[in-house]
């Protein structure tokens, strides 16, 4: 069971902050109002602005902390708080919270020093014993936590987590009898938490309670539909009750979910393969081992597939990861001895044998015969089993197929010079964290209110007014056909139209005209990249497609689709940062060229410089923390999205929760 932290919205009782400055009680009570409507993001915009003018003010500080923890970003969670204590040395509340944020980054020795601080402060707050508690569980310190929600009960008897929290303690010390009793005390508190009746379910599946932890798994599925965990513990449940009809309609329905749910596939694996479905048994391992490379058990059973199947070079293979990852799986090289054997490879079989042999002997701790443990572990069956680790079940994807990882993420898109129309569209877009800059050094004189701008937003005109836009430059070339902000401004409304061919040749008449146009230079690189990227799209999806069951021949090396070559791209952008080294949005543009050829290191310098240059540059903080996360590199990945999500860009937090802090 996923237990979580309760955050009690006290902070709405906080009086208006006094100030001088109007406006800045106003955003603070507009920030209280967003975080209590659970608009976490807003409420971040809100207090970003009070923070900018009111530094000194503790209360931004730990409401934006608040807000972060609700949207998982505990890093940025921890900073707010450190800054709200450092202003606020006293105020408990700062410590309680950051001791939380602490805790779901795994940091539980300061942790629990931040909730010894918040009980020195305010000895007798129920909660905190409550959250030091469950951080006691997280730790393993059973009895420890058991302690602590005691301690809660005697100030606060009505608190139904208390109890909750201290059934799962006693689960875990196979106190089953006194965890029930807990469970049914949470519930006679909150008759609606669906946490209690999991938990009192999963014990009732352990102790083999079959149809009491079934009614339990369905009193959830009365209360929330769609809860999957519930859904997958009924299924673990109907399948030790025979029922595998059923329990395969739960999976599936996890799946269709949550389709990145490693620990649902390997069991459903393990169902279709006790039903002779061997082909769809391997494929739901080799989905497993895709979203999670390190599951030994997925491995192995995979390798069980090919073996019955008398795929005995792919068992091999399979056997021999499950050594690599677990070198002392004394089953793994009996089966694997078996395979060799029957590829007539006698020597390899007698040597995976005896080392099977000398890892048991080794473990062998007296209750059994070493040949009666080889002979268990001969059988190829006994480590094929349910799993039901709940931490697996809400794991997400951090070391598997990266394009598998990645899907549904992408980098926020290059800034380019758009003309538009500076309408209540306009504003909308900068309100909602876009980047929209006026150049105002190369707007032309207009009665429409149409200006440059560089941005990223998506804001789409329709044919009309790009046809309009085309008049006035047209307009312009007729005054004066060499007037290069006229053929800018042809190449600006032709890339928007995407008739690509005729925005560079505006683009390339506007620098031959004036040589040192920087923003002809940085609009003709993205016209350029955009171009390549449609073209090779083209040659990707031209071919026919057809089905076959005839073997593939090898593609010959001419019809090999090639990656586009971004050099003449990359030259613009150098060029721009040439003429004008202090531009933040070339590095940026150019970091996405260098992403897109896979070369990250430098991306991540140019994204570097971008920040350097305009630190609220929010897609480029984005854009460099997908970076370091498709390296693996999480720390500073995840303090970059934070960021991100600070200033503005809402998908930051669900890439956080994503990959951060599992």
């Amino acid at each position: 069971m996923k237990l979580r932290w309760t955050i009690i919205l006290f902070f709405l009782l906080f009086p208006a902050v006094l100030t001088a400055q109007v406006n800045i009680s106003h955003f603070m009570h507009s920030g209280r109002y967003e975080l209590s409507q659970a608009n976490y993001a807003e409420s971040i915009k809100k207090f970003n602005i009070v923070i900018i003018y009111k530094p000194d003010l503790f209360e931004p500080y730990f409401l934006r902390g608040i807000a972060k923890l609700y949207l998982g970003d505990y890093k940025g969670a921890e900073y707010d708080l450190s800054m709200a204590v450092t202003i606020h040395p006293l105020y408990s509340h700062a410590y309680h919270y950051r001791a939380i944020a602490r805790a779901q980054m795994y940091n539980y020795t300061n942790a629990l020093h931040d909730f010894h601080k918040a009980l020195e402060i305010d000895p007798f707050n129920p909660e905190i014993y409550i959250d030091r508690g469950l951080t006691r569980i997280n730790m393993r310190a059973y009895r420890a936590a058991i302690e602590d929600l005691d301690e809660a009960m005697k100030y606060d008897k009505t608190t139904p987590n208390a109890y909750l929290y201290r059934a799962v303690a006693k689960s875990y010390l196979e106190e089953n009898e006194s965890a029930i009793e807990d469970c049914n005390k949470a519930l006679m508190l909150d008759y609606f938490n669906t946490e209690a009746y999991l938990k009192r379910g999963q014990i009732y599946y352990e102790t083999e309670e079959f149809e009491k932890a079934l009614a339990d798994f369905e009193q959830i599925l009365d209360l929330d539909p769609g809860n999957s965990l519930a859904i997958f513990h009924r299924g673990l449940t109907r399948i030790s009750t025979g029922d595998t009809l059923k329990a395969m309609r739960d999976f599936d329905r996890v799946i269709r979910d949550n389709p990145y749910n490693a620990l649902t596939y390997y069991n459903r694996a393990w169902l279709k393969a006790g039903t002779e479905d061997f082909e769809g048994a391997l494929l739901d391992y080799n989905m497993v081992v895709s979203i999670n490379p390190n599951n030994v058990y997925a491995y192995y059973g995979r390798a069980y597939i090919y073996q019955i199947t008398e795929q005995y070079q792919e068992a091999i293979a399979d056997y021999t990861k499950c050594i690599e990852l677990f070198p002392d799986f004394a089953g793994a090289y009996l089966q694997r001895s078996q395979a060799r054997q029957r590829l007539n490879d006698p020597l390899g079989a007698r040597q995976d044998n005896d080392k099977a042999y000398e890892i048991i002997n080794m473990l062998n701790d007296g209750d059994a015969s070493t040949e009666a443990l080889m002979k268990t572990y001969a059988d190829s069956t006994y480590f094929q089993k349910l799993i039901a680790f709940e931490s697996d079940f809400n794991s997400g994807n951090k070391t598997g197929d990266l394009n598998r990882a990645y899907e549904g993420i992408e980098l926020q898109p290059n800034m380019i010079v758009k003309f538009i129309k500076k309408d209540k569209d306009f504003v909308k877009k900068k309100r909602e964290g876009y980047t929209v800059k006026e150049i105002t050094e190369f707007n032309i004189s207009n009665e429409e209110d149409l200006a440059f701008a560089i941005m990223n937003a998506d804001m789409p005109e329709d044919a009309e007014a790009l046809a309009h836009h085309l008049a006035i430059a047209d307009s312009l070339l007729r005054e004066n056909s060499s007037d290069y902000i006229g053929h800018f401004l042809k190449g600006v409304v032709n890339g928007m139209a995407h008739n690509f061919t005729n925005s560079l040749e505006a683009y390339d008449n506007a620098i031959t005209l004036y040589p040192k146009f920087v923003f002809a230079y940085f609009n003709r690189a993205n016209t350029r990249y955009e171009l390549e990227e449609y073209l090779y799209s083209e040659r990707v999806y031209s071919d026919d497609v057809t089905i076959t069951w005839d073997k593939i021949p090898a593609a010959n090396e001419a019809d090999i689709i090639k990656e586009p070559d971004f050099g003449i791209v990359l030259m613009d952008y150098d060029r721009v940062i040439e003429l004008r080294p202090n531009m933040p949005y070339a590095y940026f543009n150019r970091g996405n060229i260098r992403n897109r050829m896979k070369d990250y290191n430098s991306a991540i310098l140019d994204y570097s410089q971008a920040i350097h240059l305009e630190p609220e540059l929010a897609e480029a903080w984005f854009n460099r923390g997908l970076t370091y996360i498709y390296l693996d590199q999480l720390d500073n990945g995840c303090g970059d999205l934070s960021k991100a999500g600070e200033l503005g860009i809402k998908s930051a937090y669900g890439v956080i929760k994503r990959f951060c802090y599992k």
